[in-house]
């Protein structure tokens, strides 16, 4: 008797070729154009972006990441996008905290509208509260709601059945 034949299968996919390879570049590129339509734009200096990043690093370990968002020290016109990755990730952590009323709706972070020094020093301040916030912090660790069953409502369920009538329903078929 011979052993099961061995099939070989190449997968094209260093730097970005083949299909596979393709989506996820096209994927990465849509997501990064996405942040940067969002991404702040206006006169930031180190004074109101070094204030952030600080904020921003003591929050990121209740999201289970390293604190390791490195500073900006040179005046930018538009955040960075992985800057505005996490700040879309907080504000989306506070939104639904904010719904679950566990923080108020002053504890709110918008980035739309965000143009100037004052305006990342206050989204800092609201950052660094929310690091230090009982509540929320008792919010991000609660597990999430479990997702729903997809129940087919149209399907009937099977009638319940004896081990045997089972067993010989399953041997009938055969």
């Amino acid at each position: 008797m011979k052993g099961p034949k061995k099939i070989e299968i190449e997968v094209e996919m260093e730097g970005g070729k083949g299909p596979l390879g393709m989506m996820g570049a096209e994927a990465e590129d849509a997501e990064s154009e996405m942040y940067d339509e969002m991404a702040p734009k206006g006169k930031f200096t180190p004074k109101g972006l070094a204030p952030l990043v600080k904020a921003a690093n003591a929050l990121l370990p209740l999201f289970g990441q390293t604190p390791d968002y490195p500073s900006l020290n040179e005046p930018l016109t538009q955040l960075p996008n992985d800057l505005v990755r996490v700040l879309s990730m907080f504000v989306a952590a506070v939104d639904d905290a904010i719904a679950a009323e566990a923080v108020g709706p002053d504890m709110a972070i918008v980035l739309d509208g965000v143009t100037d020094d004052r305006a990342l020093m206050l989204i800092a301040a609201k950052i660094g509260a929310l690091a230090k916030d009982r509540e929320f912090k008792r919010f991000l660790n609660e597990p999430g709601p479990a997702p729903e069953a997809n129940v087919d409502e149209e399907r009937t369920p099977m009638p319940e059945m004896a081990d045997e009538a089972a067993d010989s329903l399953m041997m009938s078929r055969m």
